[in-house]
């Protein structure tokens, strides 16, 4: 466990004085145990031999070290961050009231209809950088595989079908995947073994049903669906990217019309004066 020598010294101030535990010291200034966060503090409790409190005390002596050399080193001009520092905090509080403005009272109810309407009238924007599939695929050993069912079970879903093929999936298969939403073929054939010189649209052309062998590991895949490269991506899978795009495009209009507001009060209610400029 890491040794901290441990000093039991007074603070003093104008309120209060107390006893704490000092766990390092830089001219005066002092890191007290109270300033650690409790997680790396339970893992020094607990023999942490990684060294996380260590590090966290040495980073916070070279900041002292650095700070101590900065205000050595500048000049009063280049010290002076009272503008700096006045310019965050209004940006600070600014985010902060717009993120409870949004939270408070912006509608994040986003319908299909609303989705479908966006899509149709943006239908050129949404073209496909990469060939997506909608599959079936299982990776299993090959002693476990009666390849003709469950490639039957593949081919021809329905609930009974499906639900086989999924009890069959979570208790032999190495890998599988058997959602109905599109993915991109890269992600996939990452999991088979592949030529690496395959042409994917030949490959997506000429295929529906694969069987692979590697290992004595056999990998099935059906492909249910596919769009290639350059053509328009469907719906189903630009939704989540147009949900995000309509609320953020709501976020914006409704901020603007709560600034326009709230600026306009000010100016009616003469909080706001323009000086003349000389």
């Amino acid at each position: 466990m890491l040794t901290i020598l441990v000093l039991h010294v007074a603070a003093c101030n104008k309120q209060q004085q107390k006893s704490e535990e000092v766990l390092a010291e830089y001219k005066g200034k002092f890191l007290y145990r109270s300033d650690i966060p409790e997680d790396i503090w339970g893992k020094f409790r607990e023999g942490d031999s990684t060294g996380l409190l260590k590090s966290y005390i040495d980073k916070w002596l070279e900041k002292q070290v650095l700070v101590d050399a900065a205000e050595l080193s500048l000049s009063d001009t280049e010290k002076d961050k009272e503008k700096l520092i006045e310019d965050y905090r209004n940006s600070l509080l600014i985010y902060e009231y717009e993120q409870k403005l949004m939270r408070e009272k912006m509608d994040t109810t986003v319908t299909e209809e609303e989705i479908k309407a966006f899509y149709e009238e943006n239908l050129s924007t949404f073209q496909l950088r990469k060939n997506i599939v909608k599959i079936k695929y299982l990776k299993i050993n090959k002693q476990k595989a009666d390849v003709a069912k469950l490639r039957k079970l593949m081919q021809n879903p329905s609930e009974q079908n499906d639900a086989s093929l999924m009890a069959f999936a979570e208790k032999e298969a190495d890998n599988f995947y058997l959602d109905s939403n599109w993915l991109y073929l890269d992600d996939i054939t990452k999991e088979i073994p592949l030529d690496a010189n395959y042409d994917q649209q030949r490959f997506l052309s000429n295929s529906k049903f694969v069987q692979l062998e590697e290992n004595n590991t056999l990998y099935l895949l059906y492909i249910i669906d596919f769009r290639i490269k350059n053509a328009t991506s469907p719906l189903e899978f630009e939704k989540d990217k147009i949900r995000d795009i309509i609320l953020h495009k709501r976020r914006l209009d409704m901020l603007k019309t709560n600034n326009k507001s709230i600026f306009e009060k000010a100016l009616n209610s003469g909080d706001i004066k323009y000086h003349q400029i000389k």
